[in-house]
């Protein structure tokens, strides 16, 4: 009976993988570390879009544009004067435009304008809201014209 009974060595223990994960399981934690990046991306750029100017200097713009009415077209003019105003400063130099009045401001921002709109025919209401009585009313149409005009100089 003894000569049926073999013993066999006893063999060590595999050795570790230095790969010890399987292929899946390495794409699967590729996919969570790829998309947690994007996502921290896509708000950290978010935040950052918010905090521009551009976008505050829109946001009020469109915020002017859906309050807009016949009772406050006259201070929303007065204040649409400004933010070009402010606008044209940031992109050139004060030297440059912050000193310029009247028909010379009209003509520097038709110069200027790089999606050619008619400052002279369409915007005279700029520089002539500031002298006007309180209260006058103005077009919401011609209002509506150079908000849309400054949403390009932003951009």
């Amino acid at each position: 009976m003894n000569s049926q009974l073999r013993l066999y060595d006893i063999e060590g223990l595999d050795s570790i993988s230095w790969w010890p994960l399987a292929t899946g399981w390495w794409v699967v934690i590729a996919i969570i570390v790829v998309t947690s990046l994007a996502i921290i991306a896509f708000y950290t750029y978010r935040k950052l879009a918010k905090l521009k100017w551009q976008y505050n200097t829109l946001k009020q713009l469109d915020k002017m544009k859906h309050n807009l009415t016949e009772g406050n077209s006259h201070q929303v003019i007065i204040e649409l004067s400004q933010i070009i105003r402010r606008i044209a400063v940031y992109k050139y130099s004060r030297l440059e435009c912050a000193g310029l009045q009247g028909e010379e401001w009209l003509k520097w921002l038709k110069e200027h304008d790089k999606n050619n709109f008619d400052w002279f025919a369409n915007a005279k209401i700029l520089i002539e809201a500031t002298y006007a009585p309180e209260g006058t009313k103005v077009s919401i149409t011609e209002i509506n014209k150079i908000i849309d005009a400054t949403k390009g100089w932003v951009e």
